[in-house]
């Protein structure tokens, strides 16, 4: 039975009005009448303004968004059926889905949502999935037959038909409810107390996000017990085609005005429009980006005085809350102004959120190097009693490098098991840690039920969550991050406990995991006091002097529209979805009715960039002149600083803001020397004289302050992970191979490579190569046979080295083979000779029958530049060191570079004798210039080539931003 109800359309001509009405008719009758009474709003930010604007009553109804209103109804079922959570929803899909597939069409996990959120989306507009179906094959069939596509949508229709039917089946068969089929449960009783009245404040699901839909306007025109509905809508969305969309819905809906209800609305209150300084013509403020948005309203306020007991008549309006909450609490905070949100932040951002992508990641690597020491350093973890020792994890870091360990259980717990006991050792102590959190986790590396991947996840939490101590300023907050977090591995794996069990791989757990995380939010605990910040739907039911307008852009304003990604909007048209021309009009009609809620004043901003990405001014900025708002100038605000950070930057700077503790510090730094101060800028004292290697005067070369790291501070390089041997390392094995080759060969009582000879040095060549490749992994024996022996396709280093001496006409007399070049040598220079202690090994030297030699040096990459050092400084040490050897003078006759990288495999030092004195001229010059640089302490991070920065492994401490300035 249908209760007899009143239904009212009434129109107010603005939100001032708007405000008024709903305070009247939810304060309306006596207690009682007002306890059975609905009030529903877009969300719980609108809930908490309009509780505001209510005051201090003695009895208020219910404020309910769409959601909480459904929660109500089920709440006053005499027997109600136990309702679905979204994660058991979610689940139940999936399995539908899997089951009911059909012919090829499989859903792939992600898409699970989506499928959920169209058949929500079809049972609120009032479409019955026969309809749906009866009507999608009636369009499609006709073209399936020769039109891929269509065939194609056809069959992703019987795939969801058959997906949602299976799905109201499980519910039917479980004796559970969603929203739909509690809808149909309300309608069918009527509770002993049911809700008498409902004031709706918000339009439909066209004219905004969360209003409410067909299905609801048909739930309330037949709800049992209901004896009112009230429905307060403005003008002007009512002129955007709300009016005939409620007529059509609501037949017979009575149209009244607000003096018709009982309430008392003062005249028409219209705000002035502050409009940009000057006779510009502009209504919008145009800043670079958000922070400098926040920034000039914070000015404002400054520049105003705004008493503190009044902050919170201003407001700060956005489409868009997240930008805005983050740069708030720098920008007011910075400031000193104080201010409220009313719109919650993502969970994702919480620490605790981040902590637990940590162990996703060292599960989904198979426990790698670089994510095993990732989970240990995290602040989150606590492993054993006691926290690890910093230093004691980055040992452990190098040593799984320098072990090669690549990842895998196994070969983890191998390590850990054969590393000898040591109380003292706290890279063995953590590597145990490590091995145990690992075997923890080991389950998660085979698929298995979804609800037993959760629970070794959770386990491992309770396991390893680090404490949270009570004296922590953040403890409530992180506290109930935590819970946050854990409730939804719990909830997930009770989901999937009750509903589908299917076997789940670590990827697919985390992604879940991921999504649900993400589309939770996280309120901090919020303040009561200060400039309010709030999105443009509660904006509607606040009372303020002033309003700003921020964030004009498109895709915002309005709200870019969610793309159906089953069906094209030609089909969706008749399923019941908006065009946009309506979402449109009713969003321009929400806007222009938004820029009249204030009684002092609004403003309008847009931006230009967006997270450095160039935004476009939002269309509604033309719009503006619609709402006929009265104009005036705004000075500009006072250009003194108005935060911390802006007193800091002052020259002087303004150190009188700051608290007695932070004020000693700012002292202490700002008697420091000068930014202009050449240590700013890689000026050091000079460091103690020393013999440097060549090797070390070539990386000053390339970048000074990579010099300074790596052999003034002696600091580490990080380390990286390598499927085979590391560069280094392969350097060492290659120069083994050679000094062996050349020793064995002259062993034989062979000298000069020859024509005649070749084919010998080449099997003694092969012979030496093989008996140490032997010593190798099977990997590394493949690579670097490939290296030094070559493949059917491509000759090896080693046949270029005996190549290159067979066709030398010149034969060797003697061999120097990794020859020190250490001690004090003299060098020609400009400015006269220069005596300088350096280090070195040259590879090779070959004496040669004519007096002079031939000096070698093996690159297992691509040969240097011309600006090398190694090959001409060796050359004319070598010409020092070997005067009177053998008791003769021995000259340099040739260079060259033995590469196997590159287009040829020798690369000469000089290809003419002519060439010869030139390039040791300017090597010796290049040479003493670099040492007395040295000398001199400077070290500027002035690479040679700037994209040695994207691979240097000191950036970390490098003072990247004066590359190029100095």
């Amino acid at each position: 039975m249908i209760t007899p109800r009143r239904t009212r359309l009434i129109r107010v001509p603005d939100l001032h009005a708007s405000r008024h009405v709903v305070t009247a008719l939810s304060l309306a009758g006596a207690p009682a009448r007002i306890a059975s009474r609905a009030v529903l709003v877009p969300t719980r930010g609108a809930a908490r303004q309009l509780r505001r604007t209510l005051g201090n009553a003695p009895a208020v109804p219910a404020l309910l968004t769409r959601d909480e209103f459904y929660d109500a109804l089920h709440t006053r079922l005499a027997d109600p059926p136990r309702q679905l959570s979204a994660y058991e929803r979610d689940v139940i899909v999936q399995a539908a889905a899997r089951v009911t597939a059909i012919e090829d069409f499989r859903l792939r996990p992600g898409l699970v949502v989506e499928v959920l959120r169209f058949y929500d989306q079809l049972r609120r507009q009032a479409r019955n999935i026969t309809r749906f179906e009866e009507l999608l094959e009636e369009t499609l069939s006709k073209d399936a037959e020769y039109d891929r596509g269509a065939a194609r949508m056809l069959a992703q229709t019987k795939f969801l038909v058959a997906t949602f039917r299976a799905y109201e089946q499980r519910l039917a068969a479980l004796h559970v409810c969603d929203e739909h089929s509690l809808r149909e449960r309300a309608l069918a009783e009527t509770p002993a107390d049911p809700i008498r009245d409902v004031v709706v404040t918000l339009g439909d699901w066209i004219a905004e996000p969360n209003g409410l839909y067909l299905a609801d306007f048909d739930l309330l025109s037949r709800l049992g017990g209901l004896e009112a509905i009230d429905i307060v809508a403005t003008e002007r969305l009512l002129g955007s085609g709300f009016h005939q969309r409620i007529h059509e819905w609501l037949p017979g809906i009575e149209e009244v005005d607000a003096a018709a209800v009982g309430a008392s609305v003062p005249p028409p209150v219209r705000p002035t429009l502050g409009t940009p300084p000057g006779d510009t013509g502009r209504l919008v403020f145009v800043h670079r980006d958000r922070e400098e948005e926040l920034i000039a309203i914070a000015r404002r306020i400054k520049t105003e005085a705004v008493d503190a007991d009044r902050l919170d008549r201003h407001a700060v309006v956005f489409k868009r809350p997240l930008p805005y909450l983050y740069l708030a609490a720098e920008v007011f905070g910075g400031a000193g102004i104080p201010y409220q949100t009313f719109d919650a932040l993502p969970l994702a951002a919480e620490p605790f959120a981040a902590a637990l992508d940590l162990v996703f990641e060292f599960v989904e690597s198979g426990f790698t190097r670089g994510t095993l020491v990732a989970l240990l350093r995290s602040p989150h973890f606590l492993f054993g009693e006691t926290a690890l020792d910093g230093d004691a994890i980055s040992r452990l870091d190098r040593e799984l490098s320098e072990s090669r360990y690549l990842g895998g259980l196994e070969r983890l717990t191998a390590l850990a098991a054969s590393r000898p006991r040591n109380p003292d050792d706290g890279a063995g102590a953590a590597l145990k840690v490590a091995s145990a959190a690992a075997a923890r986790l080991a389950p998660l590396l085979d698929p298995g039920p979804a609800s037993s991947q959760c629970r070794v996840l959770i386990e491992f939490l309770d396991a390893h969550a680090c404490p949270i101590a009570d004296e922590d300023p953040q403890a409530p907050r992180r506290r109930r991050a935590r819970a946050a977090v854990c409730n939804t591995l719990d909830a997930l794996a009770a989901a999937h406990e009750a509903h589908d069990e299917a076997a789940m791989r670590i990827a697919d757990v985390s992604a879940s995991t991921r999504r649900w995380i993400g589309e939770q939010t996280f309120l901090p605990e919020p303040l009561d006091t200060g400039v309010q910040l709030i999105d443009d739907q509660a904006a509607r039911f606040g009372d303020f002097d002033d309003m700003a307008v921020v964030g004009l852009v498109e895709g915002e304003w309005p709200d870019r529209a969610r793309r159906n990604i089953f069906y094209p909007s030609s089909l969706l048209a008749s399923l019941g979805w908006p065009s946009e021309k309506d979402r449109r009009s009713a969003a321009e009609s929400r806007f222009l009715d938004l820029l009249g809620a204030a009684s002092r004043r609004v403003t309008a901003s847009t931006i230009t960039l967006d997270e450095d990405a160039l935004v476009e001014v939002s269309a509604f900025a033309d719009e503006i002149a619609r709402a006929r708002l009265s104009t005036v100038a705004l000075d500009p605000p006072a250009s003194s600083p108005i935060s911390t950070e802006e007193a800091l930057a002052l020259d002087p700077p303004d150190l009188n803001s700051l608290d007695l503790v932070a004020r000693s510090w700012a002292q202490m730094r700002a008697a420091r020397s000068s930014g202009e101060d050449p240590a700013y800028h890689g000026q050091t004292g000079a460091p103690a004289a020393r013999a440097w290697s060549v090797s070390a005067l070539e990386t000053y070369q390339g970048c000074p302050f990579k010099f300074f790291a790596r052999y003034i501070l002696r600091l580490d390089e990080e380390p990286e992970d390598e499927e085979v041997m590391t560069p280094l390392t392969q350097g060492v094995f290659m120069h083994d191979v050679f000094e062996a080759f050349f020793a064995q060969w002259q062993t034989d009582g062979h000298q000069a490579i020859t024509p005649a000879n070749l084919d010998v040095a080449r099997a003694v060549f092969r012979d030496v190569a093989e008996e140490r490749l032997a010593r190798l992994s099977d990997t590394d024996a493949a690579l670097e046979r490939t290296r030094l022996l070559g493949s059917p396709v491509a000759a090896g280093l080693g046949e270029a080295v005996l190549r290159m001496e067979a066709e030398r006409p010149v034969p060797v007399v003697a061999r120097l083979l990794e020859r020190r070049l250490d001690g004090e040598f003299t060098f020609d220079t400009p400015d006269g000779p220069r005596t300088v202690a350096l280090r070195g090994k040259a590879d090779r030297i070959d004496l040669l029958a004519d007096g002079t030699f031939r000096l070698l040096d093996y690159k297992l990459g691509w040969p240097p530049g011309r600006d090398a050092l190694q090959l001409p400084v060796y050359g004319m040490c070598a010409e020092q060191q070997l005067d009177g050897y053998r008791g003769r003078r021995w000259t340099l006759g040739e260079a060259a570079y033995l590469a196997f990288k590159g287009p040829k495999r020798v690369s000469p030092l000089f290809t003419a004798r002519e060439d010869r004195q030139e390039t040791l001229a300017k090597a010796a010059a290049r040479l003493v210039e670099t040492v007395d640089a040295i000398g001199r302490g400077e070290f500027p991070p002035t690479p040679d080539d700037v994209f040695r920065c994207e691979t240097c492994s000191y950036a970390a401490v490098c003072r990247k931003d004066y590359v190029g300035d100095v």
